[in-house]
């Protein structure tokens, strides 16, 4: 089974989704992660330094679980579902052929967050099904599947402290 998993940000997939892929990666799948922005905005600094920064520590997290992403590098903080966006994530889907997306919530609290929710869903089409990831906190969440990630909180947290 092939899943890929799509993030606003290069920390987001470690915080709402990395305990299912690695579910995923226990049961044999093939992970694909893919991060739309640049993450040029992701802390204090040059955004070039701080780009080049995130994505180093987003391909380390991959890597436990012998995933590499891959980074559509739109700007951090101003995502939005366009024919631009909508565009790079058909080419993904198509070049990775998935049999299941994961990415954020529509009502998820931040605006990228959000907009690549949108624009996911409507490069998906029926071209494969796609999952929402818990909200930050679970606000206004309805979840219609659970996936026990227990096993597998110790790499999430790993995951997430790769980033600085």
């Amino acid at each position: 089974m092939k899943i890929l998993a799509l993030g606003a940000h290069p920390d987001d997939i470690e915080i709402f989704m990395f305990g299912t892929m690695a579910a995923y990666a226990a049961q044999g799948a093939e992970l694909t992660f893919a991060i739309a922005t640049d993450g040029a905005r992701g802390g204090k600094g040059d955004p070039g330094a701080l780009a080049r920064a995130r994505r180093q520590e987003a391909a380390q997290a991959a890597a436990l679980l012998g995933a590499a992403p891959r980074f559509l590098d739109f700007p951090d903080g101003a995502l939005v579902a366009d024919a631009a966006l909508i565009a790079a994530l058909k080419t993904q889907i198509g070049e990775i052929g998935p049999d299941l997306a994961i990415t954020h919530a529509p009502n998820a609290s931040h605006g990228d967050h959000r907009a690549l929710s949108d624009g996911v869903r409507i490069a998906a089409s029926f071209a494969v099904p796609v999952l929402h990831a818990d909200t930050l906190g679970g606000t206004g969440f309805s979840p219609t599947h659970y996936v026990d990630i227990s096993a597998h909180a110790a790499v999430k947290a790993k995951a997430i402290r790769m980033h600085q």
